[in-house]
């Protein structure tokens, strides 16, 4: 899956260097395409840490502020193309954007996919239902903050993780949020003024950007999307 998604990434028109954040790099080093790109410097390693937003900050330390913007994905978005990608970064980069994210429209997906029921994480908004894809940007050094966001996993699909953003995002905020009662882009606006900086939320016009491997449905979801492409 790493492989998969690392392979994606190097045919990207704006991905550079890239950072494989682990907890051990020796699971990968074997692996002919990893292999390659470690020889060439194309690839380094950085250790994880303990929660996800602290394992992001190392590796943006590692990378030094320079390397800004980062773009931060995760392994089991295996569906993920350079089209993908390239459109995030296109729109990150036209919004003059200091940190976004990337969401798709749930209508999108089951109009694709029919008959795929609740294959992605859906958000319940003013605007419709709205999937993760896993997919980040983070431009600026003021925009370091918005990272905290990472401490409760990055997705917020149970009850423990969402009480998790409270003290982040604030009680009002939360609300909204939690019973659908703001849009997407009232969320960004929110997510701007919360930490002071031009927040976006990218919409993605790919139903195979939110599907990850969460479990062995999903899992099997993609594998057979990815021998269709093959064909």
């Amino acid at each position: 899956m790493i492989e998969r998604v690392v392979t994606t990434l190097t045919k990207s028109e704006n991905v550079g260097r890239i950072q494989i954040v682990i907890e051990d790099a020796t699971l990968l080093k074997d692996l002919p395409g990893i292999q390659a790109l470690i020889t060439d410097g194309t690839v380094t390693f950085v250790k994880s840490e303990k929660t996800l937003s602290q394992s992001v900050m190392a590796a943006i330390r590692a990378g030094g502020s320079d390397g800004l913007p980062y773009f931060i994905t995760t392994a089991d978005n295996c569906l993920h193309t350079p089209a993908i990608i390239d459109h995030f970064l296109n729109e990150v980069s036209s919004e003059k954007a200091d940190a976004a994210w990337a969401m798709t429209n749930d209508k999108l997906v089951q109009e694709t996919y029919p008959g795929t029921g609740k294959i992605t994480g859906q958000h319940k908004l003013t605007d419709g239902i709205w999937s993760n894809c896993n997919i980040y940007a983070v431009c600026s050094e003021e925009a370091f903050a918005a990272i905290e966001l990472f401490k409760a996993g990055g997705q917020f699909g149970n009850k423990k993780k969402r009480k998790a953003m409270i003290p982040m995002i604030g009680l009002w905020s939360f609300f909204l949020y939690r019973f659908g009662l703001v849009s997407l882009s009232g969320l960004a606006k929110r997510a701007s003024k919360l930490f002071g900086i031009h927040a976006v939320a990218v919409k993605m016009p790919f139903a195979d950007a939110p599907i990850d491997a969460d479990d062995l449905v999903s899992y099997n979801f993609i594998a057979d999307r990815l021998a269709e492409r093959e064909k």
